[in-house]
Order: C-alpha cells, then sequence, then structure tokens
C-alpha cells in the first residue's frame, strides 16, 4: 500500500454537531421554516454542500452556501479527531504510507481546520471541491490526489470515507475501498455501497491494510 486516502468530516474529525448547527441556521436564514438537519444531510448521500444549496434553492444555491460557510467558519467550535485516528495516523505515516485527504468541504476550509486540530502534517495534500471540476462519488477527487501524492498505481491506492459518496468514489476510481461506520451518519446507507472492507473503529483500518498484506497492525 503506497497511498491511504481519508474523507475528513465524520471520519477524521467529529464535525456533525457543528455542520448540523450551520445546515439549520443556513436554512433558516435562505428558506425559513423548521428543518431536521440530519434527515437533510443524509439525504444528500455525502455531496457538495453546492450541489445541496442547488436543490434547495436552484440558481440562488450559492446563497445558502454563504449562509452555511459564514456560521460554519466563524460560530462552530473546531473539531477534534475521533478516538484512535491519531495513532492510526502515526502508524501509517511510521510505515511510510503517503496520506491525503479527499473530501467535498472546500479545501481552504479543510486545510483549516486540519491545522487547528493539529493534523495538517499527516497529510501531503488536501484535495477538496474547489480543486476538481466533478466530485465524490466521481472518481476525479482519487485522481488528483494520487497525481499530487505521485502514485499511479490504483492497486496500491485505499480510499477511507464514512459515506457512500466515498465508497462509489473508490469503486469509480478502481482503488480499495474501506467504509469508516464510526461516524458515519447513515450505516445502511453506507454499507449499501459495497465496501472492500469495513471498519468500524480507526484501528480497523489498519486490520484491512492486514489484509492486504501491508504490515502496519501493532
Amino acid at each position: 500500500m503506497r497511498a491511504l486516502l481519508w474523507d475528513l468530516d465524520d471520519t477524521i474529525l467529529e464535525t456533525l454537531p457543528g455542520r448540523m448547527r450551520a445546515l439549520k441556521h443556513a436554512h433558516e436564514q435562505t428558506i425559513g421554516g423548521w428543518v431536521d438537519p440530519e434527515a437533510l444531510w443524509r439525504s444528500h448521500r455525502g455531496g457538495t454542500l453546492e450541489a445541496l444549496g442547488t436543490r434547495l434553492l436552484g440558481d440562488d444555491g450559492p446563497r445558502f452556501v454563504t449562509a452555511y460557510r459564514d456560521f460554519y467558519y466563524n460560530h462552530v467550535n473546531r473539531a477534534a479527531a475521533f478516538d484512535g485516528v491519531v495513532e492510526v495516523l502515526n502508524t501509517c505515516r511510521d510505515h511510510g504510507i503517503a496520506m491525503a485527504i479527499v473530501t467535498n468541504k472546500i479545501s481552504w476550509g479543510a486545510t483549516e481546520e486540519l491545522d487547528g486540530a493539529g493534523l495538517l502534517e499527516y497529510f501531503a495534500a488536501v484535495v477538496g471541491c474547489d480543486d476538481t471540476e466533478e466530485h465524490k462519488p466521481a472518481a476525479a477527487p482519487i485522481f488528483e490526489a494520487m497525481a499530487r501524492l505521485v502514485v499511479d498505481n490504483l492497486a496500491e491506492v485505499a480510499m477511507v470515507g464514512d459515506s457512500p459518496a466515498d465508497v462509489l468514489a473508490a469503486h469509480n476510481a478502481g482503488c480499495i475501498s474501506i467504509a469508516a461506520t464510526w461516524g458515519t451518519l447513515d450505516r445502511e446507507l453506507l454499507l449499501d455501497s459495497r465496501p472492500a472492507y469495513v471498519a468500524t473503529t480507526p484501528a480497523e483500518v489498519l486490520v484491512a491494510l492486514n489484509a492486504l498484506r501491508v504490515e502496519v497492525y501493532r
């Protein structure tokens, strides 16, 4: 295994509470009325915020995106890593596995959050929704991350993520998929996307790598 690609939200960082506050705020500001933010986000299946804005407001979608990001980046506390994530990142780095973030979040926001959590040093690249024309579940973000990591063999690349978009992006690219269920908003929907491996804790990512004959587990 030469490269391990990670989703950010609900996989590396526990951002769900803050994201749901921002989603509720944006809905109230641009549409009005009550909304169940978790149900709304679950129905979106890991797509981009821009796509959700378009779905809700059509051509006026950017107003929803702006309301969300203004609230999220100015009124939400910094998110921390899930328990066990740092240990896994250290192990992978110690074994020479290159790592990148592949997220449908805007890249500057992802970079800022990783830096705030003290995790940016682990990742040689951060690929966000503004870095490719197509987004997860399309394969383009994975190919962009591979190019930045200078890795070209898909058999040596795995994608770890909590949403169907992550697993389907891996399928579409032709690399290995590892479903991260420890922070997923909808486990059943994630498993329905048929990941190659399922990790219920961050440590089980190492178990999956061992199954791929990458000796990292300790």
